[in-house]
Parts: structure tokens; C-alpha cells; sequence
């Protein structure tokens, strides 16, 4: 019988992709050449299936796939390290940078480089938007969510509400497609996920009493990035649910510092949703930074728990595929609308025109955004001081 695989070699793999690898959904390929192609940690039917499951159910797709794959192989310390190693590279960045934002930002050239960030961030959503169309609105009902949506947001209507109608419209309207087949290389052992999601679960509820008990700002930080976690589905998906959340609902940021943000996000390899370091940052210091980092993705590593305890009802569900595709398509409409809000950020002129084309073009050609994003901070230093 084969040794199992050490911690300390589970914490490097993912270490190593969440140090290296940009972009959201294009981490993907990363993850599974370092897991399956190179280690062997796990088939590639199993990284497909792991993949499914952690698509049809909120929070951040990747991260919690490193934690299916972490429980797979040592258990819940497994799982914990997986989560740990492809999350530090982007928390220790994030909180990094943000230190020299708050240090750096009255500066004249910080000042034109956040300007031509806004628009850089601004053309990502909009990219962002047509994608999503593309991807998760193939249809005129799934359209129809789309606008309905981004009329909805622009008009007030909170996320929650949105969110919820369409997951219930979904699996009252739209056709989720085939049912992925498990296949006969699907054999990761689950047994006892339930169990452990119970457990850290009541760590997580204890962990907030005491935040709630001896520093309530903190608790509500906390809470918020829960929520942005729970609504975001991860990826692009962030951005109008961050923005509903941080600016409209708490107002701890205005327009211009957050998308002055997402955009140092942009240049960060690891996950996306850790721009919630920023947020945490600019709201309490590193202990900001801290709280809300552990909290986008702790409820996250709940559902990743429970839901491998029932993987293959889960996956094999047509309603939970319902309510998938109808929140994806929803989530497209909402970044519609905040492309709207943040374009009022943005100090239009020719400059700023220029810059957004310019980055429309490079991210069709699919140009890194962590490039897009250094080449526009050059430019900006020239043309918008």
C-alpha cells in the first residue's frame, strides 16, 4: 500500500499554483497540471467530477476544489492546508500592497495611476460581462435573467433578493443541459465530510461570537464577506456583489477606492475573491486584512465539506443545475450594472478613452491581465497626470 501523500507536500503543490497562476478561471489548467499531470494526486476523471461539484454550489470554485482535493488525500487537515497553501501567496500580496496604497495614494503619479486603473478595471468588467453572456446566457431565457437582473440592481433591488428569485426562477424556466457522467474512476473516499463540516462548523459560529463579544467591526466585516462568498459564486462574479456589500450597504468605501482595488487585485496571482484583503486592510489594518480573508472563504470550506458527503446526488441534480444556471445568468446583468456605477468614477476625456480601448484590445487577445494591468499604470503616469 502506498504512503500517503505527506502535508507538507499537499501545502507546496497548492503554494505553487496560488504563486504563480492569474486570471480567475484560467488558474484552472494550472491547478490540474500541478495535481494531476505532475504529483498524481488524484485522476484526472476525479479532478473533473471534484470540478463539477464545486461549480454547482457558491462560494470560490477553485479554492474549494483544492479543498475537495486536500480531504480526498489526508482528511480535514488535508483540506485545511490545500485551502491555506493556494490562499497565502494572494493574502501575504494583497495585504502587502495595500499597505503602500494607503501610504502611496496622495502621491501625484499614484493619483494617475489610479486614475488609469479605474479604467482598466471598467474595461475588465465589461470583458467580464460578455463573457458571462456568452458562457452562461446561451439562450433568450437565460438572456432574459441577464437584463432583468441588471434593471433590478440599477433600480435598488438588493442582491439577496435578486439572487434568491433567480435560483427559484431557474429551476421553474431554464434547461440546465445533461447531467455529467461520474464515471468508474470517480473512488475518492468522502466518508466523514458530513461530520467534519458539522464540526468546523461550530468552530466557525464560535470564532464569530467571539468577534461579535470584543470587536463588532470586525464581526460585521466578517459577516460581509460571508455574504459576498455565499452570492459571488467566485471569479468575476465579485465584483457587483463586493461592490453592493462594501460600498452601497456598509459604505466603507467610496466608488473610486474600490475599484482602485480590484484593479491591485488584477496583479496578484491566487484567487480573485482575496481582494478582500484590500477591503479588510482599508477598513481595520492587517487585522482587517486578516478577518475578512479567512472570512470570504470559511463558510467556502463548510459547503465544500457537506457538499462531498453527497457529490454524486449533488452533481447528478437537475435542480441544483437549475438553480446554477439561473444565478450565473443573473450575475452577468449585475456586472452590467456596475460597469454603469463605476464608469461614474472615472474622469472622462480623451486620455481615459484611449485607455479604455486600448484595454478592451489587449484583453480580447487575451493578453494576461496582470500585464494589461503594469502597462496601463505606465501610460497612465504619462498621459493622465
Amino acid at each position: 500500500m502506498a504512503a500517503p501523500v505527506s502535508l507538507w507536500s499537499i501545502f507546496k503543490a497548492f503554494f505553487v499554483v496560488g504563486s504563480t497562476a492569474y486570471g480567475g478561471p484560467a488558474m484552472m489548467p494550472a491547478l490540474r497540471r500541478e495535481v494531476v499531470d505532475k504529483r498524481a494526486f488524484l485522476s484526472r476523471e476525479e479532478f473533473r467530477l471534484g470540478l463539477g461539484l464545486c461549480q454547482t454550489i457558491p462560494g470560490g470554485t477553485l479554492m474549494q476544489l483544492s479543498a475537495y482535493i486536500g480531504l480526498g488525500m489526508r482528511g480535514l487537515w488535508g483540506a485545511l492546508v490545500a485551502y491555506a497553501g493556494f490562499s497565502l501567496p494572494a493574502f501575504l500580496l494583497m495585504t502587502l500592497i495595500s499597505g503602500f496604497y494607503v501610504e502611496l495614494r496622495a502621491a501625484p503619479l499614484a493619483h494617475a495611476v489610479a486614475s488609469g486603473l479605474k479604467v482598466v478595471v471598467l474595461a475588465i468588467c465589461l470583458m467580464s460581462c460578455l463573457d458571462f453572456v456568452k458562457r452562461f446566457a446561451p439562450t433568450r431565457r437565460h438572456q432574459a435573467f441577464t437584463a432583468g437582473a441588471a434593471a433590478l440592481f440599477l433600480a435598488g433591488v438588493g442582491v439577496i433578493p435578486i439572487v434568491l428569485g433567480a435560483a427559484v426562477a431557474g429551476m421553474l424556466f431554464l434547461d440546465p443541459g445533461p447531467a455529467p457522467d461520474t464515471g468508474p474512476d470517480a473512488v475518492m473516499d468522502t466518508r466523514g465530510a458530513l461530520r467534519l463540516a458539522i464540526i468546523m462548523g461550530a468552530v466557525q459560529l464560535a470564532c464569530l461570537g467571539a468577534l461579535f463579544v470584543f470587536d463588532r467591526l470586525l464581526f460585521d466585516l466578517a459577516v460581509s464577506m460571508i455574504k459576498v462568498d455565499m452570492l459571488a459564486f467566485g471569479g468575476f462574479g465579485i465584483f457587483p456583489v463586493m461592490f453592493a456589500e462594501v460600498v452601497e450597504h456598509r459604505g466603507w468605501l467610496d466608488e473610486s477606492t474600490f475599484i482602485e482595488g480590484m484593479a491591485l487585485a488584477q496583479v496578484t496571482p491566487g484567487p480573485s475573491l482575496l481582494a478582500s484583503a484590500f477591503i479588510g486592510y482599508m477598513v481595520r489594518g492587517v487585522a482587517g486584512a486578516a478577518v475578512a480573508s479567512v472570512g470570504i472563504f470559511a463558510v467556502s470550506f463548510v459547503v465544500v465539506l457537506a457538499a462531498a458527503h453527497y457529490r454524486d446526488r449533488i452533481v447528478g441534480s437537475r435542480r441544483a443545475r437549475q438553480v446554477l444556471s439561473g444565478v450565473l445568468a443573473t450575475l452577468g446583468g449585475m456586472i452590467v450594472a456596475v460597469s454603469f456605477a463605476l464608469s461614474k468614477a472615472v474622469d472622462w476625456g480623451w486620455p481615459a478613452a484611449v485607455l479604455l480601448v486600448l484595454t478592451l484590445a489587449a484583453l480580447a487577445k487575451k493578453i494576461p491581465v496582470y500585464w494589461i494591468v503594469l502597462g496601463a499604470s505606465c501610460l497612465s503616469m504619462l498621459i493622465l497626470r
